[in-house]
């Protein structure tokens, strides 16, 4: 993909997350939701094309993060509490995934991840999330980890 390709995608992509955020503050939460899923799409077609984001120096693992985290609080606006789980779910499995490219800087994965999963966890915590899907989540983790050493 051509630098022109990628940071045209990463322009749509603040651009919709600029005019999602905007909703979601005026408490269109409906329409914001639509927004931040247009928005993740466009962070998973980056994603597909990592080596090319590396290349332009587009964050593609922050967007996705960013992506996913804003659908996940517009889920939990609209008291769509398995949805918004499920959402910050993902995040830690990308990231877990993108943790066996060595390509890409684990340093910068790591945190990430502790910040995930923090973020799950609390969400867990305050909204009494699935508390087997929350033991998987973390039998996972702890073998990826142990694995990654």
């Amino acid at each position: 993909m051509s630098e022109l390709c990628t940071n045209h995608i990463e322009n749509y992509w603040k651009s919709k997350i600029t005019t999602s955020n905007i909703l979601f503050n005026k408490g269109k939460l409906d329409e914001a939701l639509l927004g931040y899923k247009d928005a993740l799409y466009r962070a998973e077609i980056l994603n597909i094309n990592q080596s090319d984001c590396i290349r332009d120096h587009i964050p593609f693992i922050q967007i996705y993060i960013i992506s996913c985290n804003n659908i996940a609080n517009t889920y939990k606006e609209l008291k769509q509490l398995e949805e918004a789980e499920n959402t910050l779910k993902r995040v830690v499995y990308y990231l877990l995934h993108l943790s066996s490219n060595k390509d890409l800087n684990i340093n910068e994965i790591k945190t990430e991840l502790k910040r995930a999963t923090i973020a799950y966890i609390n969400f867990v915590k305050e909204n009494g999330g699935d508390r087997k899907q929350q033991e998987l989540l973390f039998t996972v983790l702890k073998e990826q980890l142990i694995e990654s050493h």
